[in-house]
């Protein structure tokens, strides 16, 4: 059942990304849609400019392209080789984004706030690629197989979710903490993103996050 979940969510996934002609994946760093800073972003501390370089790139490993064909040997085989390049990339740059959050334990709230909403973006940014995913047409025309998919969708989304709206929530907290009108944009745009990730994907709102925590453990799980 493992490899089938996987074989599922792994065809609903692939809906997105680009490729060389050699079939190597094509890492493209967009800017991410957040607020304007305050500050301009070459004034920031060079720990969060690493941090949103960081976070950039962990965004631009997008899914690769789907597999030529729906039967179960080519998707597993797909599966197996493409889809899970892309997983162990992202995971491995999703991991440096988090290391780099270690050296704003000490940053004024404002940066830690900037933080937390590029976390996340970047957790809902993954969490909606997975979910935006067109059904395969027949797996939409068998009852049991579209049962199995959107479970295994759903089990394999929720938790990036789930971060993405602790992140957001602390983000929050911290704008509010900080109490200064030029930041206020901040704070509604992690306000408004938060939400929507929480009735999107159907999750309970996370608890109040302590502004006093580390960045690292606001954005990590409980």
């Amino acid at each position: 059942m493992g490899r089938w979940l996987l074989i599922v969510v792994a065809f609903g996934v692939g809906c997105a990304g680009r490729q060389t002609p050699d079939g190597q994946q094509e890492v493209v760093v967009s800017p991410i849609p957040i607020p304007q800073p305050v500050y301009p972003r070459a004034e920031l501390s060079n720990d969060l400019q690493e941090l949103w370089n960081r976070v950039e790139e962990a965004v631009a490993v997008r899914p690769p392209q789907p597999p030529d064909g729906d039967t179960a040997e080519v998707i597993e085989s797909w599966a197996e080789g493409a889809f899970r390049d892309w997983l162990l990339q992202r995971a491995a740059a999703t991991d440096r984004a988090l290391a780099a959050t270690h050296a704003l334990r000490t940053h004024p709230l404002f940066e830690r706030g900037i933080g937390t909403a590029l976390f996340g973006y970047m957790y809902e940014d993954l969490a909606s690629s997975i979910r935006g995913a067109p059904v395969p047409e027949h797996i939409a025309e068998d009852k049991e197989l579209l049962e199995i998919y959107t479970g295994a969708l759903t089990e394999h989304l929720t938790p990036f979710a789930e971060l993405s709206a602790r992140a957001y929530y602390a983000c929050l907290a911290l704008f509010i903490k900080l109490d200064d009108v030029q930041w206020g944009e901040w704070a509604y745009y992690c306000d408004q993103r938060g939400s929507e990730v929480v009735d999107t994907f159907n999750l309970e709102p996370p608890e109040p996050a302590n502004p006093n925590a580390p960045l690292t453990q606001l954005v990590t799980p409980p």
